[in-house]
């Protein structure tokens, strides 16, 4: 929500700017209107057109490598609830309580809104998973064994849980993005400056600023995964379920 509410405001500042400046421009005196001040404001739309460019590529790139990121590790997260199951099941019957304890851990995880949430619940169960891990006893070398590799899974479940929540917070500073936008609306304030008046250039700025707009909402939502529109499937967790559950 607030990603939508920022790109709209940044949609009416630029645009605001471009026909603001264009609409005054006529009434300016006949010294505001020469060759040398439009070339002057020229010169300095054409340094600001260099910065944004490249501030907006390494937000962008940012944003999706954030992605990717998050995406990655619930993958991987996924994957090792269900090598912490498969590594239980040969432990027989005494293993059926940390199995059980999984189960219901990650139907609460999927219940969970997002899902990177830290809900008391899901971690409660999750720490239960590993107590009852560990209460577990055996004699048999084999299973010993066994029991130390479900041991060393379930903890690198837990760190790659706690991976991809500290990734899913991931946000752009707010002085950042403040800059970015001051330094398109000049941009967009200079295009407009002595740009004729007709409904071509005004349906140009419009449509120019409602892409940068878009742009940088799209840029704010994908450094959020697990909220907003874009976000990532819990489809992972859905699939380690079904295979627990088997």
């Amino acid at each position: 929500m607030v990603a939508v509410v920022v790109a709209i405001l940044i949609f009416m500042l630029l645009g605001g700017a471009a026909l603001a400046t264009m609409a005054v421009h006529g009434r300016l005196g006949e010294h505001h209107r020469s060759d040398e001040t439009n070339t002057s404001v020229r010169l300095v739309a054409t340094l600001f057109v260099t910065m944004p460019s490249l501030l907006l590529g390494l937000m962008m790139n940012n944003s999706a490598n954030t992605y990717a990121a998050v995406d990655r590790n619930l993958h991987v997260f996924a994957t090792d609830l269900i090598l912490l199951d498969r590594s239980l099941r040969p432990l027989g019957p005494s293993a059926e309580e940390p199995r059980k304890r999984l189960v219901a851990y990650v139907e609460q995880a999927l219940k969970d809104v997002p899902i990177s949430r830290a809900n008391e619940v899901s971690e409660h169960l999750l720490d239960e998973v590993g107590t009852s891990l560990r209460e577990l006893k055996f004699n048999d070398e084999q299973k010993i064994a066994l029991w130390n590799e479900a041991r060393s899974v379930y903890r690198q479940a837990v760190q790659q849980r706690w991976t991809f929540v500290e990734q899913s917070d991931s946000s752009f500073p707010s002085p950042l993005i403040c800059i970015l936008v001051g330094w398109l609306t000049l941009m967009f304030a200079t295009l407009g400056f002595r740009a004729p008046r007709n409904a071509v250039v005004v349906s140009t700025y419009v449509a120019a600023a409602a892409l940068v707009a878009a742009a940088i909402y799209l840029i704010l939502e994908m450094s959020t995964p697990f909220s907003g529109p874009i976000q990532l499937s819990d489809r992972p967790l859905v699939r380690a379920a079904e295979e627990i559950r088997r």
